[in-house]
């Protein structure tokens, strides 16, 4: 199509048009506000150069508002649910990229765990934020953080230091104002570690280590102002005080060849005290005694209070008591964690036959509730490494120290507490066995006389010496009502002693020789005396087999002592194989010639047929020599008033018929 031909003031007026409009659109661009400064952007610290080096992922459909700390905010973007922080408002980063600064620190609230998974060559970060109060007055202060301020001599009404400081204000005065001087507590457990990979590891687990800053952070070992600390048997703790947030970090360490697998730990931190205990100075426990495949152990006191409502209040409270069992070896699961309550509580692998039974006695001193432990599904003379721990609650939970220490309470908290480990070794054969809970020995807590057909039958055992003793026990009463008791002072036969003390003593004497206390035929203290020499071990052996010697024969294998049991009973039912006996101690003898009348005809034997019978104990009370009712191997205290060492005349006395057995030459 023809175009229509301009005049002459057509084209002057269209040429204008188009040069004005040029002259508009350059005036525009150069204006200097509309210039375009090249300038460097902040990165946010949550995204990192190398994330937005990668292609930036399409948003997911429909996906929810995300805030700077990777969080979900419930009411959308456009529907103002996050205040106060920035909300992306383009749709390219999703939670793979904004969700990160979440996995990098970690916020810790006062006195409640936090437990993360960590992998070799891995460093997880904390922050315990300041302004979580405290309840306690206690302070250390450790080395490896100078930065952090020191506790001046004022204090709040919740014993925390209060520190004053002057800064500038708007006008220029000085401005005084007070911060809050806190004590910080941090203490970690190791739940899980790696595992050796090949048979032949015998060095311990790598250790997990903390650090702790107040200005640093992402605190790591070798960064200034940070406290490291490695962990000890999978546990690490930390004290300070501080008016700042506290920087945690929580590192692992590359794997060796060797090993496999990865870490979790529970952290904690509180103004109040350690969430997490070890106490390295004492065990909290003794071992009463052992058989081939069970043990007894007891606790200390665990409250001074020999109450009846005490008992029972304890009585509660014993699913917070536990014993973990571990045999002994090169490299075992609990090596590595010996100090950790989680670590321990999880390594116990309640597959492999042991199994722990708890309950409240008061039979062994003083009738103060303590925690007893039965420990069954032992291997015949095994070494086996325990320890004692007291799981968390969200009450402290106070334990007196009694003789563990001589100051104040141990103060279990919510990470629980794990005392020092222990070991011992079960007896090598069956001629042993460990009985407590007898209804009328009710203190008889130890190894008897035994034999392969009662292994599994507790019960049966316990109803042939129970019965026994106790039959004994109602012919002497009968004998005892034959005194004149209940009478005036001068007409009682002791202004010291009165028939209760004889009855109390006559049992505890009579419980402890016809229910004697068994040790392994292996065993080499002196004090031990032999039983049983001429029977046959279960494999077909004979004691002694090798000396036939005419001077052994006089001393040993003719002498009726070390032929048979103290009581027919027991050869006769029981049928033991050889064992030894630890004897009764001799002051339980002298007991009941002190305490019963003489018309009774007590007395205790002469040397050197004492030394057959009874057993001394030993002066420093630091060694089992003999037996007594509540005795345990790691503490027998020694009973008071039983010095009449003079009193030695006879050796069987016969009381209503019943044969009173001081012992058997």
């Amino acid at each position: 199509m023809q175009l229509p031909k301009l005049t002459p003031l057509q084209s002057r007026l269209l040429a204008s048009a188009i040069a004005s409009s040029l002259v508009i659109v350059l005036w525009i661009c150069f204006q200097p506000h509309n210039f375009v400064y090249a300038a460097e952007i902040p990165v946010p610290e949550f995204v990192q150069h190398s994330e937005l080096e990668e292609p930036i992922p399409q948003a997911l459909p429909n996906a929810p508002a995300i805030d700077v700390r990777g969080n979900i905010l419930e009411g959308g973007i456009e529907g103002g649910a996050y205040e106060g922080g920035y909300v992306p408002d383009f749709e390219y980063f999703d939670r793979s990229l904004i969700g990160r600064q979440d996995e990098e620190v970690r916020n810790l609230t006062k006195d409640e765990s936090k437990t993360v998974e960590l992998s070799p060559n891995t460093t997880v970060f904390f922050i315990f934020e300041k302004g979580q109060k405290s309840k306690s007055t206690r302070s250390v202060v450790v080395d490896g953080l100078d930065e952090l301020d020191e506790p001046s001599a004022e204090n709040n009404s919740n014993g925390d230091a209060i520190r004053e400081e002057a800064s500038e204000g708007p006008d220029g005065e000085l401005v005084k104002r007070q911060t809050l001087n806190r004590t910080v507590y941090i203490s970690v457990n190791t739940c899980q570690q790696p595992a050796p990979s090949i048979n032949l590891i015998t060095s311990p687990p790598p250790q997990l280590s903390l650090h702790v800053s107040s200005t640093e952070q992402k605190p790591e070992k070798g960064k200034n102002n940070v406290a490291s600390i490695d962990f000890i048997g999978g546990y690490a703790n930390f004290t300070t005080n501080t008016t700042r947030d506290l920087y945690i970090g929580v590192s692992a360490p590359g794997l060796t060849d060797g090993w496999n697998g990865s870490w979790s730990f529970d952290l904690a931190a509180s103004t109040d005290g350690y969430y997490h205990s070890y106490d390295n100075d004492s065990q909290y426990m003794y071992m009463i005694d052992t058989d081939s495949d069970s043990t007894l152990f007891v606790t200390y006191n665990l409250t001074s209070s020999n109450s009846s409502a005490a008992v029972s209040d304890w009585a509660e409270w014993i699913n917070n008591f536990t014993m973990y069992a571990f045999p002994t070896g090169n490299w075992s699961d609990m090596t590595g964690l010996e100090r950790s309550y989680c670590g321990l509580k999880n390594q116990f692998d309640t597959t492999n036959k042991i199994q722990v039974k708890s309950n409240i006695t008061t039979q062994f001193g003083g009738e103060h509730p303590k925690a007893l432990f039965n420990v069954q599904g032992l291997e015949t003379n095994k070494t086996y490494t325990g320890f004692l721990a007291v799981g968390g609650n969200t009450q402290a939970m106070q334990l007196p120290l009694g003789l563990a220490k001589e100051d104040g309470e141990v103060t279990v908290r919510g990470g629980g507490q794990v005392f020092k480990q222990f070991s011992w070794t079960t007896k090598a054969d069956d001629s042993c066995q460990v009985l407590f809970g007898l209804p009328f020995c009710s203190k008889v807590a130890y190894a008897v006389p035994s034999s392969t057909k009662f292994k599994t039958d507790d019960a049966g055992l316990i109803a042939l010496y129970d019965t026994l003793a106790s039959s004994y026990y109602e012919n002497f009463t009968r004998s005892l009502d034959q005194i004149a008791c209940e009478t005036t002072s001068t007409a009682q036969y002791s202004l010291a002693r009165n028939c209760t003390h004889c009855a109390e003593d006559y049992k505890a004497w009579l419980c402890s020789v016809v229910i004697p206390r068994c040790e392994d035929f292996t065993a080499t203290d002196p004090w031990l005396q032999d039983r049983n020499i001429g029977m046959l071990f279960s494999n077909g052996s004979l004691p002694y087999a090798y000396n036939t010697t005419k001077e052994y024969n006089a001393t040993r294998r003719d002498r009726l002592s070390y032929n048979q049991s103290r009581v027919p009973m027991i050869d006769e039912q029981i049928q033991p194989g050889p064992y030894k006996e630890l004897l009764p101690c001799q002051d339980l003898c002298w007991d009941i010639v002190r305490s019963c009348p003489a018309q009774l005809g007590f007395a205790c034997p002469n040397p050197p047929a004492d030394q057959l019978t009874y057993g001394a104990r030993d002066p420093d009370g630091k060694i089992l020599m003999c037996n007594f009712p509540g005795a345990v191997v790691s503490l027998n205290q020694m009973r008071g008033g039983v010095e009449m060492v003079g009193v030695r005349t006879a050796l069987v006395v016969t009381v209503a018929g019943l044969a009173i057995l001081f012992g058997i030459m």
